[in-house]
């Protein structure tokens, strides 16, 4: 992305109304640590105490960790358990479960996760990849293995935090809300970054950002009816169903 398409894209937060989240996404953004610290400090300027979601995998983190230290908002969320980015506030370990493992592991890694600094976790069943019904069966029994770990965490005096109870959208995984692709296109989706939807990306399409003006409040299609259009039934089925196993996890929680 130029600087000039991630200017345009953050002069558009303070016409936005009601409560607004920032995120930063890839790929892997802090493969241009610059542009990462540029929009951080418009940002700040622009929508004074907005929130920031920046996902990595971590090992960027160093080039840009001077300026998360004096920004709160911004919210890390790492796919590695990486002890330096643990010393991250508020820092979120996204806590992937791949199909056929077994409950003892995931436990032992959400275990190891802690020992190294980390107590708030974003829960993500793989996606878009086909399940077993063995497998599924296996994903129910890793999701009672992390319950037992954080039940004996709270009992401890230690609770952890589950992100995953306060995120929701109509697609399993992607985020709604306007996007800006480096191209400066906007989409109302991030589901565009998947590559079995760029056939119908422009489905998705509200304009571009460096013609604010034009930008439609509403694309052709939904973006439930474009993932339905985009991957095979039995990849959906899977993940719908890696889904659900999700969301039964996190209502037990909530109960």
């Amino acid at each position: 992305m130029s600087e000039g398409v991630l200017d345009a894209a953050l002069d558009l937060l303070p016409r936005l109304s009601g409560p607004v989240r920032l995120k930063l996404f890839g790929g892997e953004p802090l493969l241009r640590p610059d542009l990462v610290k540029r929009a951080l400090s418009r940002a700040a300027v622009l929508a004074p105490g907005i929130s920031v979601e920046l996902p990595t995998h971590g090992k960027g983190l160093p080039a840009i960790a001077a300026l998360l230290a004096r920004m709160p908002q911004v919210e890390v969320f790492v796919s590695r358990p990486d002890p330096l980015a643990a010393r991250l506030r508020g820092v979120v370990h996204n806590f992937l479960i791949p199909p056929g493992e077994a409950p003892a592991s995931t436990a032992r890694r959400l275990l190891l996760a802690r020992k190294r600094g980390y107590d708030r976790f974003n829960f993500l069943p793989a996606y878009f990849v086909p399940w077993t019904g063995e497998q599924l069966k296996g994903l129910t029994r890793c999701f009672s293995a992390v319950r037992l770990v954080l039940d004996r965490w709270a009992k401890a005096g230690k609770p952890a935090v589950v992100v995953n109870l306060s995120r929701v959208g109509s697609t399993p995984l992607y985020n709604d809300g306007l996007v800006v692709d480096t191209d400066g296109e906007v989409y109302n989706s991030n589901l565009i970054l998947a590559a079995a939807v760029r056939p119908h990306r422009g489905r998705l399409r509200l304009g571009r950002v460096l013609e604010p003006e034009g930008l439609t409040a509403r694309p052709s299609a939904d973006a439930t009816q474009v993932l339905r259009d985009s991957f095979p039934a039995e990849v959906l089925e899977s993940t719908s169903a890696a889904d659900a196993e999700l969301t039964a996890f996190c209502r037990g929680l909530s109960r």
